[in-house]
């Protein structure tokens, strides 16, 4: 896993732990580690533990939940916060100009869990009551609902990143055997996001069956399978072997320019 895709989980684990009213210190220290994570260039996957434990604000604690990660893809912890948050309350932290203070106001006060019932609340003048929300705070939570609700098919980045990242823990919790990773325009974090690839070396039949099972809407492709969830955002899966699973996944997160200049490029042509 690359340094930024562990960053994100534990950025996601902080704002969790703080909606649920967890331990300041303990959220500050997964915060602090997601943004030691974010700025290091040496890939923490190729460190050594006691190197890995060795810095400055990842520690042996925290160093055993990234070897955790690294190794299985998945970080039980954060699981367990997304196991016992309401989907309508992981959906808030899309919303730009919600974070987890405010969040925990609305759900624990006014105790709404969906977008739909926070614009409600927002067209009847109610989040004014309560501390943290004046008209202009309400006018610009409501404009951002507005612009979400309408624009479906297209995502900011921060809306996409808590789906993301719940989407690829899930399919490490199923499917550990295999590998999985969110790729294209989400790799490269682009300002807005129409889909998500997701490059998988699971068979066509356990992944039709596991859509299935979760109730998408699936559409196959000649070059992969798409799905939709009844938020109607589109999840395309890239099915690959094991052995052309990175370079489907560079291909997908690279520009096309890029890539046109990359097998051009006479070292690739003769080495590839």
């Amino acid at each position: 896993m690359h340094n930024y895709e562990i960053a994100e989980q534990f950025t996601l684990l902080g704002k969790l732990m703080d909606i649920h009213g967890e331990n300041p210190f303990k959220i500050k220290s997964y915060t602090n580690a997601a943004y030691t994570l974010d700025k290091l260039a040496e890939p923490v996957s190729e460190m050594s533990p006691h190197e890995l434990f060795a810095i400055k604000g990842i520690g042996e604690a925290i160093g055993q939940k990234i070897l955790q990660l690294i190794e299985n893809k998945r970080l039980t912890i954060l699981e367990d916060y997304i196991e016992k948050t309401p989907i309508g309350i992981l959906e808030m932290l899309k919303i730009k100009g919600l974070g987890p203070k405010k969040i925990i106001t609305i759900w624990k006060e006014l105790e709404i869990e969906t977008v739909g019932e926070l614009l409600y609340a927002c067209q009847e003048n109610r989040l004014i009551n309560y501390k943290g929300f004046g008209a202009k705070t309400q006018q610009n939570i409501q404009e951002s609902l507005e612009y979400y609700l309408q624009h479906q098919g297209s995502y900011l980045y921060e809306q996409v990143e808590t789906l993301a990242c719940s989407l690829q823990n899930s399919l490490y919790e199923k499917f550990p055997e295999n590998e999985h990773i969110i790729s294209g325009h989400f790799k490269r974090q682009m300002e807005t996001i129409d889909f998500l690839d997701v490059v998988t070396t699971l068979s066509e039949n356990k992944l039709i069956n596991w859509l299935t099972e979760k109730e998408f809407t699936i559409t196959k492709l000649d070059e992969f399978i798409s799905c939709k969830g009844v938020d109607n955002f589109e999840i395309r899966w890239h099915i690959t072997s094991p052995e052309n699973f990175y370079w489907t996944d560079f291909t997908l997160a690279s520009s096309p320019n890029f890539l046109k200049k990359w097998v051009e490029n006479p070292f690739f042509k003769k080495n590839f």
